[in-house]
């Protein structure tokens, strides 16, 4: 009867090793508006956007999985690759995750031309690579995901109300091809997982974006996520998640 026992929680023991019962996502708006399932209208100093109901792509996962995998977003909005590292070691490494997606990037080039406060290149690798590393070195799975879009056309347009010249949108564009280069070759190096959303996004509105519209196909203001690019990511993620 002992023996039986002592099997029992051994072997209940070895299935809650194997499975992974605790996600983190740690990003920026993107991923702090992952939780939400809204529609409303931001008003800023000089105007509001109309954000369309939408499901984040955390909400659509939970409602796809099973109940004892905790889901745990940890984005902060205006978040770059240097706020990332004030805040890893409490929002992440102390939670003994299983899984950690990693989804940073836009602000780090976005608000480099608002702002003048985004990250260079080479400060946005040091950093990145720190962070994937001790991540790495508590025994989480690392999944890294490529930034997506600042704008959904190749034209001037206003972007989260504050208006683009069409110079302007190529150097962001040509920054976050750059940026997302360096987020594969950290998967290769740190041999995680990848999500190039930046791919997967890029074609899909090349091929849903016939108007050539600024926003609208996979983003409500072009660069925040509607409800088809909370779901574009959902999919993605869900393949990494028991």
């Amino acid at each position: 009867m002992k023996k039986i026992i002592i099997l029992f929680f051994l072997t209940a023991i070895i299935s809650c090793s194997d499975s992974n019962n605790k996600v983190v996502f740690l990003g920026d708006s993107i991923t702090e508006n992952a939780t939400s399932i809204k529609g409303d209208t931001l008003t800023f100093a000089n105007g509001s956007i109309f954000v369309p109901k939408y499901t984040g792509f955390i909400s659509r996962i939970k409602e796809k999985v099973s109940e004892d995998i905790e889901l745990i977003g940890k984005g902060i909005g205006g978040d770059k690759v240097s706020d990332l590292l004030t805040r890893y070691r409490n929002d992440v490494i102390q939670l003994n995750p299983d899984i950690v997606f990693i989804y940073i990037g836009i602000n780090d080039v976005w608000h480099k031309y608002d702002f003048g406060t985004g990250s260079d290149i080479d400060l946005y690798e040091k950093g990145l690579r720190q962070i994937i590393g001790d991540i790495k070195n508590i025994g989480a799975e690392v999944i890294l995901c490529t930034p997506t879009v600042i704008g959904e056309n190749k034209g001037e347009f206003t972007l989260v109300n504050q208006f683009k010249d069409i110079e302007t949108m190529q150097i962001m564009n040509s920054d976050l091809d750059a940026y997302s280069d360096i987020i594969r070759k950290l998967s290769s190096e740190f041999n995680t997982e990848l999500i190039d959303l930046r791919k997967i996004f890029m074609n899909y509105i090349s091929e849903n974006n016939p108007n050539n519209d600024p926003s609208g196909i996979t983003t409500y203001d072009g660069v925040h996520l509607n409800d088809q690019g909370n779901k574009l990511i959902a999919d993605e993620m869900l393949r990494f998640i028991n």
